[in-house]
């Protein structure tokens, strides 16, 4: 299974990132759809951000555990807001297309 958690500031609101932890087991490597959905979005989501916002960002990843971190340093610009919001978007729809394979929660930090 697949674990996405989306965070948030407290205080703003804001969307500050995401992590995902897990293989969701829906096929085998390789020829899982829902990992590859859940990888094309977040790894997209950072690709855009680094290519069309001016925000500083840390990124973690083992392909082999399946762990995906992404984290907005300071406060997101308002183009990187849009970006995250999609992604969120993006991993809502997937969790509950696939919600066997797939949990999603949302955390204020």
């Amino acid at each position: 299974m697949t674990a996405i958690t989306v965070y948030s500031d407290k205080t703003t609101k804001d969307i500050k990132g995401f992590e995902i932890k897990g293989h969701a087991g829906f096929a085998k490597s390789g020829e899982d759809i829902v990992c590859a959905a859940i990888s094309i979005l977040a790894i997209n989501t950072q690709n855009a951000i680094e290519q069309f916002c001016e925000d500083s960002f840390k990124q973690d990843d083992d392909e082999k555990s399946g762990l995906m971190k992404f984290w907005i340093n300071g406060q997101p610009s308002h183009d990187a807001q849009v970006l995250l919001k999609a992604a969120k978007l993006g991993f809502v729809g997937i969790a509950k297309d696939y919600d066997k394979y797939v949990t999603l929660k949302f955390k204020e930090v």
